[in-house]
């Protein structure tokens, strides 16, 4: 009798060892997460605080220390605190990569969030997701940001597939134009930019009637806009950021010729009515976010008290988009649990459904199969030097 008891006791202590080897385990496993601690999620960024996109990096960057700043104080996420990492891109490819690394070696994040720029951001992402570290919600209208399909790369942004067809036939149904022409920028976002428009005119019988292009961070936009009025189109789609949107818009009022325009998210910032000035008046803007058009709800009201408070200006149009692609992220790591790896956040944010917040965007839900980002576009008018919106998402 002694032999079976003796075994039972043998197994009973190799069950206990066991039982305190999978918990080291789990435990080794846990560090071995790049960017978590027990009390720590390390998120890294790059946004251009430097370029020609920097009237909108740095709206950005603060909105995205601001939503982290709001989880921290209300407890963090599943008992941990975010510390976000933000780098300058200058909205260059290279400066991208080379912020990219330092963040992936140096900071060693979890996840990236918020990247800002369609060439940085995709530039940058394969270098992230070859290390197998979550690439999240850049603000890039680029189909490149969700196909192919990646376990680790959700999107956020409404492609400019989205916006631009969704602008073409508001332009040819509601405004009744024939005439198509574009400004576009000379890389892979003016060219993705063209293919959309293409396929929306082809649905209506048409064809673009001119098209130019701009060198990135371009300035002067004379030639372009002269070629365009020669062509005699009847309305200009500015596949364009901020600046040139404005600079756009200035050329064709020298000229004298009241051109309708009409541009992409990147020109949804009330920048753009303070550099275009009285020439941007009448511009049309597709984007995913009401911006400045949004009713001015106690809930708004209280959060852009809080931001002035923080940040010592106004809330700005950008604010919104890191602000909310950080709650974003939190609602995706809260599903996770306490055991977040990139893994269980991917799973976490497939459980996302109808997300918004107080800024009003387009709902945004992701699933298994599904990471992409609102498949909608608003549409904004400026009137008054004011932005207001002609049609809903």
């Amino acid at each position: 009798m002694k032999y079976p008891m003796l075994l039972m006791k043998t197994l009973g202590s190799l069950r206990g060892m066991l039982a305190a080897c999978a918990v080291l385990l789990a435990g080794q496993a846990l560090g071995q997460v790049q960017g978590v601690t027990d009390t720590e999620i390390v998120l890294g960024s790059h946004v251009d605080l430097s370029g020609p996109l920097s009237s909108m990096g740095a709206p950005f960057r603060d909105g995205m220390i601001f939503a982290t700043e709001e989880i921290n104080a209300g407890g963090g996420i599943n008992g941990r605190k975010i510390r976000m990492q933000i780098e300058d891109n200058g909205y260059d490819p290279k400066k991208g990569i080379l912020a990219t690394q330092k963040l992936l070696t140096q900071d060693k994040v979890f996840a990236f969030v918020s990247t800002l720029g369609t060439a940085p951001s995709i530039a940058s992402m394969p270098l992230a997701l070859d290390r197998g570290i979550p690439f999240l919600f850049p603000g890039a209208a680029s189909e490149a940001t969700y196909v192919p399909h990646h376990p680790l790369k959700f999107a956020i942004t409404s492609p400019f597939s989205v916006q631009w067809k969704a602008a073409v036939k508001y332009a040819y149904e509601v405004l009744g134009k024939r005439r198509f022409g574009i400004l576009y920028q000379d890389d892979e976002t003016g060219q993705s930019i063209i293919r959309a428009v293409d396929e929306q005119l082809k649905v209506h019988g048409l064809t673009l009637v001119e098209k130019t292009s701009h060198k990135r961070g371009e300035i002067d936009f004379a030639s372009q806009v002269a070629r365009l009025k020669v062509a005699n189109v009847d309305i200009i789609l500015l596949g364009t950021n901020v600046r040139e949107v404005a600079g756009a818009a200035i050329e064709a009022r020298k000229l004298n010729w009241p051109v309708d325009l009409i541009a992409s998210s990147g020109a949804s910032s009330l920048t753009t009515i303070n550099l275009g000035g009285r020439a941007v008046e009448g511009l049309y803007v597709t984007t995913q976010f009401p911006n400045s058009a949004q009713e001015a709800t106690p809930a708004l009201i209280a959060i852009k008290e809080r931001y002035k408070a923080r940040f010592g200006y106004e809330y700005q149009d950008g604010v919104n988009q890191g602000y909310t692609a950080v709650m974003l992220f939190a609602e995706g790591a809260k599903n996770a649990g306490r055991n977040l790896t990139p893994q269980t956040l991917a799973q976490g944010l497939e459980k996302v459904k109808n997300f918004q917040n107080v800024f009003a965007g387009v709902p945004i839900s992701y699933g298994p199969d599904n990471h992409l980002p609102p498949q909608s576009a608003i549409i904004l008018k400026v009137k008054d030097g004011k932005f207001v919106m002609v049609s809903g998402g």
